[in-house]
């Protein structure tokens, strides 16, 4: 029945609903009409008529999609990335394409039952490369699956590239899709620093922000790792204190509570860890009475991606980045 990769849209952000609901979906519009009921070329009939505006190229691209998400059969498998966790979800496909009508967007779900999950630092490059397609639904080769399935074996059967694609994803969509794969690689690359480079590089995106910023020595005063300021002396305010925690697993409510304990009166808190937070740990930074910022492994990547431009060579040298240009 084969398996297949769909995307939770832009920087997965349906991906959490997803796995609460037990579903996938799109949102190409077609004006609640049944798509499970017909072909492609009715399906390609029916999106030129409630798109007339768009280009030919475009109808096939997304025709090409839309039709991936009908024809998927009840029992295939189904791959799902959620970049906020860094995990890939895998699910079974136990139910039909309905029309739905839904404020977020998505027109059409499918029912799924969300099964086991795969850490994406534990797979191979290939695997890796071949999960970064960029279209919104593409099918898995059968050595991806067996890499997501054992969650790290290593594979035998050499290069596994995604299968092969005739459709070609339209411009807005590879774009996307290219920006968000990129924002993996640069997350898998944070995730080789070690601690120290971590630290330096905190300090160097809130150089690039227009702060002053500088790495603390180690001491009895915790939870200081970062201090910066719009002043180079420190005197001026807001003054941002940042605790930066690089290391596997989540941060809990209880070492929220004590950096936000920790601060000084006109302080602002930055926490990062790229591990993660609990949920706990984001309600205790959401009712603290002074400003706290948690920023995880993803919002980390984001914002140093748009901060990057600004950043000096000292930031850049720790974790170089390269623009692609795109054509308008």
């Amino acid at each position: 029945m084969g398996a297949w990769m769909i995307r939770a849209g832009r920087g997965g952000a349906y991906a959490a609903d997803w796995l609460e609901r037990g579903v996938i979906g799109i949102g190409w519009d077609f004006g609640g009409l049944d798509i499970a009921t017909i072909d492609r070329d009715g399906i390609r009939t029916a999106y030129a008529a409630a798109h007339p505006s768009e280009s030919k190229q475009k109808v096939a691209a997304n025709v090409g999609q839309v039709y991936r998400a009908h024809s998927m059969t009840q029992g295939s498998t189904v791959v799902m990335y959620d970049p906020a966790e860094r995990l890939y979800h895998i699910g079974v496909i136990n139910g039909p394409c309905v029309p739905v009508s839904e404020p977020e967007g998505l027109t059409y779900t499918r029912t799924v039952e969300w099964g086991k999950t795969a850490p994406r630092d534990v797979l191979s490059p290939s695997s890796k490369n071949s999960l970064g397609g960029i279209q919104t639904i593409f099918a898995v080769s059968d050595c991806v699956m067996a890499d997501l399935e054992a969650a790290g074996g290593k594979l035998a059967c050499g290069d596994c590239s995604a299968a092969a694609d005739d459709d070609a994803a339209n411009d807005e969509e590879t774009l996307a899709a290219t920006y968000d794969n990129g924002i993996e690689l640069i997350k898998d690359r944070v995730n080789q620093l070690d601690w120290e480079d971590m630290e330096r590089l905190v300090a160097g995106m809130l150089k690039a922000m227009g702060y002053c910023a500088r790495v603390m020595p180690k001491g009895p005063d915790g939870g200081r790792d970062v201090v910066a300021s719009p002043d180079a002396l420190g005197l001026e305010s807001p003054r941002i204190v940042a605790e930066v925690k690089h290391r596997k697993g989540a941060m809990g409510a209880p070492a929220v509570r004590s950096f936000i304990g920790g601060l000084r009166a006109g302080d602002r808190g930055l926490y990062v860890s790229t591990g993660g937070f609990t949920k706990e740990a984001r309600y205790e930074a959401d009712r603290a009475n002074v400003p706290v910022r948690l920023l995880d492994l993803d919002a980390f990547v984001r914002h140093y991606v748009d901060a990057y431009d600004k950043a000096d060579d000292d930031t850049r040298s720790i974790l170089p980045l390269t623009r692609i240009w795109w054509p308008a």
